[in-house]
């Protein structure tokens, strides 16, 4: 037994003793906590091929770590439901279900299954600040379900002794491809960490600024573009309500647009804005500093509103005021900052960013597929720049094993991606690189 294989099976054995202690403390029944074991003990024969195959993954003790902590922190309740002929069940024509608010899972006895409600009950990874009112919910989801897809692979598709993709259980072809795209595109570390960092505010800022660090080409530009757009698609094809709430969002982005063409006319609203602010102000300053008037409008309010939101007190309306006041300057704080050249040009350029982001609204048929492809061609261009960069031997094996993989992402339950023709220069073209850089 080599020294390696001697501390892996210490390792696991220490593992397995930290999740029976945690499992002494939950009221798990036998037979579950037999498949969370059983899950270990997955991830422990499925990891070194599983490794080879993807080259940049979590170590084995990340891996064990992560979904120990997720059923210390995040699963309180494990039900099994015993498959019957002919008869529904609770999770109906489902394999699993997850109440994320009791920590619960409720699956069939299968340790693939119990394996994947765990992590779609874990806290979510990935954060986008609320600035990017257009991108934030679609890439969170994209990126939080790309994240789970992607933990998912090492049950689903290695067994200890082969890899073999289960392309059927795989939830969402779309975010799996393109969060394995984003995964290839950064360094080994960078997206893990921003994931670790679930609190992150400026998750998209950050991001742009690595990939503008790690390739030089406008491309980056358009890969973004393109991985945005997708992720508002199919955001909108996974509920058809959310469709009138982007086409409003649409709208309103291209409004403000023409509204800050004209420069001098923009900052001349936004001072008068400024002036009728001041003059709020002024009115609340006057009515609290005086009874008299502070009583009338006390009076007058609570007349406007109805029996279950009316004030009951001099003292409580003062402070609704003092709050109004609070929120008045902020707002004149914000105009006085866009009125200042750089935010406004900063502005504009968002603005400009986000009427481009939102061109492929309404949805049209087969446009996520076509998206998709332009996507993948991009993507092709940019991993041939990183090979023209590579300049040592270990890395050139793992970009090697990374488009091997690549090339046999599904694409649906027939497709892989290196079936797909319109692909086809790209793969060649990325293939003749690396030849030409391993001679």
């Amino acid at each position: 037994m080599s020294k390696d294989d001697f501390f892996s099976k210490l390792n696991i054995k220490d593992y397995n003793n930290e999740l029976e202690d945690i499992l002494e403390k939950k009221s798990f029944s036998e037979g579950t906590k037999n498949i969370l074991l059983n899950i270990l003990y997955k991830i422990e024969t499925s990891y070194e091929d599983y490794n080879k195959v993807k080259v940049r993954t979590k170590t084995k003790k990340e891996f064990l770590e992560e979904i120990i902590n997720i059923i210390k922190n995040n699963c309180d309740n494990i039900e099994i439901v015993k498959i019957k002929l002919n008869e529904k069940t609770k999770l109906e024509d489902k394999k699993f279900k997850v109440e994320k608010e009791k920590k619960k899972i409720i699956s069939y006895p299968s340790e693939k299954l119990v394996f994947y409600a765990l992590y779609h009950l874990a806290d979510k990874k990935f954060n986008v600040s609320d600035e990017y009112i257009i991108i934030k919910n679609p890439l969170e989801e994209l990126l939080n379900a790309g994240y789970i897809m992607d933990k998912e692979e090492i049950i689903r598709d290695f067994d200890g002794w082969s890899w073999n993709i289960e392309k059927e259980d795989i939830e969402n072809y779309f975010y799996n491809l393109i969060y394995q795209n984003i995964k290839m595109l950064f360094n080994n570390d960078f997206l893990q960490k921003i994931a670790e960092e679930s609190n992150t505010e400026d998750f998209i800022q950050q991001c742009e600024q690595e990939l503008k660090i790690q390739y030089d080409t406008d491309k980056v530009g358009e890969a973004l573009k393109l991985i945005y757009q997708i992720a508002i698609l199919l955001y909108l094809k996974n509920n058809n309500s959310r469709e009138k709430e982007f086409l409003q969002i649409k709208k309103d982005v291209l409004a403000e647009l023409k509204k800050m063409e004209n420069k001098k006319e923009y900052l001349q609203n936004i001072a008068n804005s400024k002036k009728t602010l001041n003059k709020k102000i002024k009115e609340i300053d006057e009515i609290i500093s005086n009874n008299k008037l502070l009583r009338e409008s006390f009076v007058e309010e609570n007349k406007k509103l109805d029996s279950n939101s009316q004030i009951f007190s001099l003292s409580e309306y003062s402070e609704v005021l003092q709050n109004r006041r609070k929120q008045l300057l902020k707002q004149i704080d914000d105009y006085s900052e866009l009125m200042k050249p750089i935010n406004f040009v900063k502005k504009k350029a968002k603005l400009e960013k986000e009427s481009l982001i939102c061109e492929v609204l309404p949805e049209k048929e087969d446009l996520v597929y076509n998206l998709f492809k332009n996507l993948q061609n991009v993507f092709l261009s940019l991993i041939q720049e990183k090979i023209e960069k590579i300049d040592s031997k270990k890395e050139m094996q793992e970009y090697i094993y990374l488009f091997r993989y690549y090339k046999l992402l599904a694409v649906n339950n027939k497709l892989q991606i290196k079936d797909i023709e319109e692909l086809t220069p790209n793969l060649r073209k990325s293939r003749k690189a690396f030849n030409y850089k391993s001679m």
